[in-house]
């Protein structure tokens, strides 16, 4: 996605997008990986930016509601990647928390005819090849090298 369409969707929510929350919106974006708002409230701060954990919570659940990241649950804990934009899947790394975007739908041949599918959603999570060839060990842990 653009900065210039995100920056409109973004508008149209009513988000002002400051200074702080610019830089932390591109800290976001170039994370490459889920990150719990702590995370990356912590992240901001170890890179200069000043904001609290509010603004965090604030920028992730617009980005959420304006489809730029998608949230995750992954043992008990909320992640939050940023979503490129167009249709994709994600392959979420459990060993890295780096998120894949897949392009390809999978097959819902077996839906019963009677269910009308109107939308779908599908992630898949388990070992990147990179961590598996790393630490062969860590893989399926969930417990990043």
């Amino acid at each position: 996605m653009n900065q210039e369409r995100l920056r409109q969707l973004l508008h149209e929510q009513n988000f002002r997008l400051t200074r702080e929350r610019q830089s932390l919106l591109e800290l976001f974006v170039q994370s490459e990986r889920m990150l719990t708002p702590a995370q990356l409230h912590e992240w901001a701060q170890e890179h200069g930016a000043r904001v609290g954990l509010t603004t965090v919570y604030r920028l992730l659940e617009v980005l959420t509601k304006v489809g730029a990241a998608m949230p995750f649950l992954v043992d008990g804990n909320v992640y939050y990647a940023f979503c490129s934009d167009g249709h994709h899947h994600h392959f979420v790394c459990l060993s890295c928390h780096r998120v894949h975007e897949i392009r390809e739908c999978p097959s819902f041949l077996h839906v019963p005819r009677e269910f009308q599918v109107e939308s779908h959603r599908a992630d898949l999570f388990g070992t990147c090849p990179h961590c598996q060839s790393t630490t062969p060990d860590a893989a399926g842990t969930g417990v990043a090298p």
